[in-house]
């Protein structure tokens, strides 16, 4: 167990003119969480206000951006580093393309606009091409015209209803197998709406004809020439950004990250308590870098000072969670859960160590757990590797799966489980569980007769007769496993009990510490006397002829009532309130009873796999038909038993460390730290080591990692 690494709370106060200075070095630092200043400071200095340099660094950051939103993004691979803002500064202003960018966009747009309405005239022509003559003639001031479209089923009983309009609308029609095209010309004779009754009557889709002059023929062939000639402007006009994106895109992104990172330096800044010479910042800091950011600060900003601040009872540091390398992929798991107080313990590698067990034993099978762990290789492989597509998953069950998990969640969850997988393909060589099969006696028998025999093929109908060589069999040995199980529950019932009461000590709960103990007590007391009555010991403590009397039963009773007692004695709800206590008598036995699901599912699974492999084999016998049959619920029985075996037992397994075991110690609900920094990718940290020669020129160069 590990604790979360310590927090000191600290004030800085330095000279107002090496604000930037401190400011940059514990960006690049990324070691303090800022916090609003204390109360009694705040009172007596104000805030920075924006200046020039905080305007112009918002106005080159909103410029390059609109920058990149039009060039074609290229990939960048080098970096970057800027000495200072004023050197960001000429860098972004010498990146002068904005008006021919902003011309040659205008122009695209403007292209693609028109491009667009080429297509549609071009597609509509083509369509109502039939028509014989200049589409002019249809542009008249006195009717409107329109192309339209119709079922061909329908069209009769539509132009049965023109005709008795025939004066006020003219119809050309061109019947196809599907649809009829029609051009209509409505003259004003014939009212809109009864116009727009007959169209909605017959369910006829027209649209008005576009102002084009010529034939259709003609048309199309000028609208094709015109839009070539539009593809070739827009061709040149792509060529030229992407000749202005090769020279300067790499400068942009790079300038736009480092502008971002002076933005937030400079709005941190904005938020300072200063005087007229002095500025002051409070912040969380983890206590081993604490020696560091002194002498760092103290050494490149002549003057500031780092003060040790006191912290209340009602405040909470954050927390930075510190595990083994090994380890930190289950910080996720208990983040889930909750984040643990900085002051609490850190159950990660508890959890790290227990749920590939829980996991192996609730599988406890060769054939799943090797099936299980190639799957987790391959989708580490896949995303993790750069193969970031899972299109050979099966569409549906990828879906499914990022609709609940994000890839990187997805890969964290491959990579714990993993050493369950391995602790199932172990556990099932001592079950003799090979997809459901019992192989391990012919394997000896195969070893024992390598070079005398020459081979050996065991009868299909021996895979499930032959009686199991299992070291322990979880069918015929279910009633030790279950006790095993039991053992394993009052452990870590007990273990998180103790993990409790010392968590109570520490924070002076002398009450709450003496109820968990009274909890322990019972928890114990039952144990005992369930295991006596297991094994036909005499559980009569008092003195009698007639039955057997066992003096040690008085432990058992003791416990259990002193536990209750102790339970009742020491909570903190008043009057009839404090019964309610009793009601965890009932929670400690079936938090204890709950690891009995470790082997409930084991044998589910098993009892699962030799049923569909029992109807398998008598497949076999019976015909090449039912053979067939008995393939296939072979396969998909086993692969639904493999299925649930990466759901349920993972399920199972975090549910009894989260709520069996961490409600005995843990509080949870703490608060991520979060240091002030930035993530780089295309820039360089202005404090980085090799580069102090540059202090005499007053830009300090440090390596503060």
């Amino acid at each position: 167990m590990f604790k979360p690494v310590q927090m000191a709370k600290i004030a800085i106060m330095g000279l107002r003119k090496n604000q930037q200075t401190a400011v940059s070095i514990l960006h690049d630092m990324e070691v303090l969480q800022l916090e609003p200043l204390s109360k009694d400071v705040s009172a007596i200095l104000k805030n920075e206000r924006d200046t020039e340099t905080t305007r112009q660094v918002s106005d080159e950051l909103l410029r390059v951006k609109a920058l990149m939103t039009v060039l074609p993004s290229i990939p960048v691979t080098a970096t970057k580093r800027f000495d200072s803002i004023d050197d960001l500064l000429r860098t972004a202003s010498s990146i002068n393309v904005d008006e021919q960018v902003a011309s040659l966009e205008k122009e695209k747009e403007a292209l693609l606009t028109e491009i667009k309405d080429i297509e549609n005239n071009l597609k509509l022509v083509e369509e109502f091409s039939f028509f014989p003559e200049d589409l002019k003639i249809l542009q008249l001031s006195s009717a409107t015209s329109y192309f339209g479209r119709i079922s061909s089923d329908k069209f009769d009983e539509f132009k049965k209803a023109i005709t008795t309009h025939s004066k006020d609308i003219m119809l050309y029609a061109k019947a196809g197998k599907e649809l009829t095209h029609l051009i209509l010309v409505v003259f004003p004779t014939i009212s809109s709406d009864e116009f727009a009754n007959i169209v909605q009557t017959h369910n006829v889709k027209i649209e008005a004809v576009p102002t084009l002059n010529g034939k259709p023929n003609e048309i199309i062939t000028s609208e094709k020439g015109n839009l070539q000639t539009k593809n070739q402007r827009l061709k040149q006009i792509n060529d030229e950004l992407n000749k202005i994106s090769e020279k300067h895109y790499a400068n942009l992104v790079e300038v736009e990250e480092q502008l971002q990172i002076e933005n937030k330096k400079l709005e941190v800044i904005s938020n300072l308590g200063v005087t007229k010479d002095a500025f002051a910042m409070e912040g969380w800091v983890p206590k081993p870098k604490l020696d560091q950011v002194k002498s760092t600060l103290e050494k490149f900003t002549e003057g500031t000072t780092i003060y040790d601040l006191e912290t209340k009872e009602e405040e909470k540091a954050p927390t930075l969670m510190s595990n083994p390398g090994r380890f930190r992929l289950f910080e996720a798991f208990i983040r889930f859960y909750s984040l643990p107080q900085s002051k609490e313990f850190d159950p990660t590698m508890v959890f790290a160590l227990i749920f590939p067990i829980f996991y192996g034993l609730m599988i406890g099978d060769t054939g799943y757990c090797l099936v299980i762990l190639l799957v987790c290789l391959w989708v580490i492989r896949r995303v993790e590797k750069g193969k970031r597509n899972l299109n050979i998953m099966p569409r549906q069950l990828r879906s499914f799966a990022m609709l609940i998990l994000k890839k990187r969640q997805m890969v964290k969850l491959a990579k714990a489980m993993i050493p369950g997988c391995v602790v199932g393909i172990v556990l099932g060589v001592i079950f003799d569980l090979h997809f459901g099969f019992h192989l391990n006696g012919y394997v000896f028998d195969a070893l024992a007769t390598v070079g005398i025999t020459g081979g050996w093929v065991p009868e299909a109908g021996e895979l499930l007769n032959r009686p199991s060589q299992a070291f322990l069999d979880p069918i015929h040995n279910a009633g030790t496993l279950l006790l095993y199980a039991g053992y394993i529950g009052i452990g870590f019932v007990s273990f998180g009990l103790i993990l409790g009461v010392i968590d109570c000590i520490r924070e002076g709960e002398k009450k709450e510490a003496l109820v968990k103990i009274g909890w322990l007590a019972v928890g114990w007391g039952i144990v005992l006397l369930g295991l006596a009555l297991i094994s036909g010991d005499a559980i009569n403590p008092t003195w009698d002829r007639l039955i057997e009397v066992n003096p040690i039963a008085y432990m058992y009773y003791g416990l259990i009532f002193g536990g209750i007692a102790l339970m009742v004695a020491c909570d903190k709800s008043k009057g009839p309130m404090k019964v309610m206590a009793l009601m965890e008598v009932a929670t400690i036995i079936s938090h204890i009873l709950s690891y009995t699901r470790l082997i409930g599912i084991l044998l589910a699974s098993v009892i699962l796999a030799h049923t569909i492999d029992y109807i398998f084999l008598a497949s076999l016998n019976i015909g090449l038909p039912l053979a067939a049959l008995g393939i296939i619920i072979l396969f998909i029985g086993h692969l639904f038993n493999i299925i649930i075996g990466v759901f349920e037992p993972g399920i199972q397994g975090a549910r009894l460390v989260y709520v069996e075991y961490f409600s005995k110690f843990y509080r949870g609900n703490g608060r991520k730290f979060s240091p002030f920094g930035s993530l780089r990718r295309f820039t360089e940290q202005q404090y980085s080591s090799g580069q102090q020669e540059n202090e005499k020129l007053g830009k300090p160069k440090l390596k503060v990692k």
